[in-house]
């Protein structure tokens, strides 16, 4: 095979001039799905290189071209994921950067949990433990929480608030719903429910921003750090500057738990950057891994509902207990 799994640098030029070629068109390796869809970065003499959604950047010699076939995307508009692709090649780094050791293949993690949940996502065992049923609501539950957030977080409820100037309603309806899951510490909303009438505004406008706001979400999210960084006193975890949106919209975006999703990262995409504290620049890395091991685990022959799932996949798989386990059976 003459694919490279080593990463580029492109040269802006090379790299400009390929993105504002034609509408960039999305491709799947034939042999390789796991690595998730593409779009072609650069082409220079018998040479091409393809970005895919694992955040490798691969070359294939002439003769090879036909491997990568048009291919389209299940789970998001082709044109988020070409977007996501399209920032991919421009942050990719050179094999310079020294990449993340695997702690599990991937293989090992879907075997774990076949073994602890042979039925899968759909189990009864699953839904009890991870997601909840009708009538008994636990922390642990996910869709309790996903069903609250988008009910008083919905774009008219915020809105209407804000309109108002309900700052500490909005406030209320956030500490409501981290109180109410695992996903987020507690000590964060003792704090949040402690803030004094300018920080409560400058946290509602904020979390509006970030939930409804008008164009790219880096710089929104960007913003929602800073006010984290400010309230809580420049201690904001990945948890509770993610878990917001992955509530509101768990097919989107994804609930990081840094220490297991490093961990993740380390199969899927080991050269990306990944910051130790909540950056936008990492946490699309962190999501494009998310959106990864969901295609992944498709082609596993299982079916993750959203990226909800997927956390609680890569946490229950990657953590020291279901390490140690793993490694028990090597």
């Amino acid at each position: 095979m003459t694919s490279s799994a080593t990463d580029f640098s492109v040269p802006d030029k090379v790299r400009e001039q390929m993105l504002d070629d034609d509408d960039p068109e999305l491709l799947r390796h034939v042999k390789r799905p796991q690595w998730g869809l593409a779009i072609l970065a650069w082409e220079r003499g018998d040479r091409r290189a393809y970005q895919f959604e694992d955040g490798r950047q691969r070359t294939f010699k002439a003769g090879y071209y036909d491997l990568m076939k048009p291919a389209q995307s299940q789970q998001r508009s082709e044109e988020a994921v070409i977007a996501d692709l399209q920032a991919a090649i421009g942050t990719t780094r050179s094999t310079t950067r020294k990449a993340l050791e695997p702690s599990a293949t991937f293989d090992e993690q879907v075997a774990l949990f076949k073994e602890l949940y042979p039925k899968g996502f759909q189990s009864e065992k699953w839904v009890e433990e991870h997601r909840g049923t009708e009538g008994r609501s636990l922390k642990r539950h996910r869709d309790p929480a996903i069903r609250k957030a988008q009910e008083v977080l919905s774009q008219a409820e915020v809105a209407a608030m804000m309109a108002e100037a309900r700052y500490a309603d909005l406030r209320d309806a956030v500490t409501t719903i981290l109180s109410s899951t695992s996903l987020v510490s507690l000590r964060h909303v003792k704090t949040f429910r402690g803030m004094d009438e300018e920080e409560t505004e400058q946290f509602a406008v904020a979390v509006a921003e970030l939930l409804h706001g008008e164009g790219d979400f880096s710089p929104r999210f960007k913003a929602w750090v800073e006010v984290l960084d400010k309230v809580l006193g420049g201690k904001p975890s990945w948890r509770i500057a993610t878990v917001l949106p992955a509530l509101l919209d768990p097919e989107k975006h994804v609930c990081v738990r840094h220490s297991a999703f490093i961990r993740q990262a380390a199969s899927i995409a080991p050269t990306s950057r990944y910051s130790r504290r909540p950056r936008a620049r990492s946490y699309r890395n962190f999501r494009r891994v998310a959106r990864v091991a969901h295609t992944r685990l498709e082609a596993a022959g299982l079916k993750p509902r959203d990226l909800m799932d997927v956390h609680d996949f890569i946490w229950t798989t990657l953590r020291d207990s279901a390490l140690d386990h793993i490694s028990d059976d090597e």
